[in-house]
């Protein structure tokens, strides 16, 4: 196409981003200078964290804002609350570490209230722009996702998702307000798929089972799944089931898996739902007739799953992901931060271990707060709503957990772990051990935009094309 040929409608992302932060009429210079610090705004996010981590501000600024307040969606209640929790204690201890190094940019505290998410997720989402929120997080379930999308960008209102990771939220769609933190399905699948190769090796698959939730997040991770391992292992699927969230009893899957005896059984339960299935399978001997379950967030109920289980079955054969973090790594002792981050998580109430969906919350609250410095070392000023998204565009950041990047499709990508779950009598809860680290380019296209039909490979046709 030649630039003749290009309308309006045409445009590219980068196009739409620019002509967002770009020079009005009787505009300052400094938001000329934003523009280009969005582009870097990885350099300037260093400088930007220290203070977050409790190290020297530099040079400040006066900004006229002395607090901003925050909503955070997340289940607090029920199965799922296992863990909505934990992405609640990451968040709150986010804040408070922020707050504890004298606030944004040394200046600007952080308060966070937190909603449960489990019914009318919208009405209370939209309660908290009634309220003046000045940014918001969450939510937990891909379903609530896809619904506050369209209110996110309508509200103009920051929301960075801490879960939520359905791969098709961004496909097809330019956003402004809504970015998520945590890595999204097709990434945790191929982490999974890329261990069970490594474990059970694809000349000894021939067969695959799967159990997993009844809606969008589960049928899409089922369908990564088989795609993938198809491509890979030329393995066959002979059983594959849709349970209800939170329906507790998944005896008659387990008994068609015992029927089948397939090779391997993938499962993205979640929550209690992850944990009760895990101890069914185990007291009808699923372990018995299969070379490995694997699921892609059992560690994400790492303290509600049974030592009894754990125990029980045969090394190596439960295999679980652990998405974008593991507390594990780097080993204990190489990190201070993230020693410092174990030590003050495991002192909050409800949290054994630390887990994905806690960094989901710390990381979703530190992404925003960190591009909020980095504006303010650019403008010299407390940034409004679209200065906030602009920064958060390819913006690159630290936390105890590693460093992680916000790419430019508004999709936060970091490694993705998996291991063989182990029990350790020491804390009392499952670890992963042997962890494999799978980087984001393993495991997911190349973000370089907004996914459209014109311009990008969604992550179905990804997978697809292995």
């Amino acid at each position: 196409m030649t630039d003749e040929d290009t309308t309006t409608d045409e445009r590219t992302a980068a196009e739409k981003r620019s002509e967002r932060i770009s020079v009005s009429e009787g505009s300052t210079t400094r938001r000329n200078v934003l523009k280009a610090g969005a582009v870097g705004a990885a350099t300037a996010a260093l400088a930007g964290c220290s203070s977050l981590l409790g190290g020297d501000d530099g040079d400040s600024v006066n900004i006229d804002q002395d607090e901003v307040s925050a909503g955070l969606l997340t289940f607090t209640e029920g199965a799922a609350a296992i863990l909505g929790q934990q992405a609640q204690r990451g968040a709150e201890m986010a804040v408070e570490w922020i707050n504890d190094a004298g606030g944004i940019a040394g200046q600007t505290t952080m308060s966070l209230e937190t909603q449960d998410e489990g019914s009318n997720a919208v009405d209370k989402y939209n309660q908290f722009i009634d309220d003046g929120k000045d940014v918001t997080f969450g939510p937990i379930s891909s379903g609530t996702h896809e619904e506050l999308f369209q209110e996110i960008e309508t509200n103009q209102v920051v929301n960075v998702g801490t879960d939520g990771t359905v791969t098709t939220l961004y496909e097809g769609e330019d956003p402004t307000y809504s970015f998520r933190f945590q890595n999204y399905d097709v990434m945790e699948v191929m982490a999974s798929v890329f261990e069970i190769l490594e474990r059970v090796g694809a000349d000894n698959i021939d067969t695959v089972a799967g159990v997993n939730p009844g809606y969008s997040f589960g049928q899409d991770e089922m369908g990564i799944f088989e795609t993938a391992i198809d491509r890979l292992a030329d393995a066959e699927t002979v059983y594959s089931g849709f349970p209800d969230l939170g329906s507790g009893d998944y005896a008659s899957h387990i008994s068609s898996i015992n029927s089948e005896e397939p090779d391997v059984v993938f499962s993205s339960l979640w929550g209690g739902d992850a944990s009760t299935f895990l101890d069914q399978a185990f007291q009808r001997d699923m372990f018995d007739n299969v070379q490995a379950v694997a699921g892609p967030v059992f560690y994400g109920s790492a303290d509600a799953i049974s030592e009894d289980v754990v125990k029980g079955v045969e090394r190596g054969k439960i295999l679980s992901g652990s998405r974008n973090y593991y507390w594990g790594i780097p080993e204990p002792g190489r990190s201070p931060d993230s020693d410092a981050l174990y030590d003050a998580a495991t002192g909050q109430d409800g949290i054994t271990v630390p887990t994905a969906h806690y960094m989901s919350g710390f990381g979703a609250v530190t992404a925003w707060a960190t591009a909020v410095e980095a504006a303010i070392d650019i403008l010299g000023e407390f940034p409004d709503q679209e200065q906030i998204a602009a920064t958060l565009e390819g913006h690159g950041f630290y936390t105890p957990g590693g460093y992680y990047t916000m790419n430019v499709d508004h999709q936060c990508r970091g490694n993705g772990y998996a291991g063989v779950l182990q029990w350790d009598d020491n804390i009392g809860a499952p670890v992963i051990e042997d962890v494999n680290i799978f980087s984001a380019t393993q495991i997911s296209p190349s973000p370089t935009g907004a996914l459209t039909s014109q311009n990008e490979q969604t992550g179905e046709g990804w997978v697809d094309s292995l």
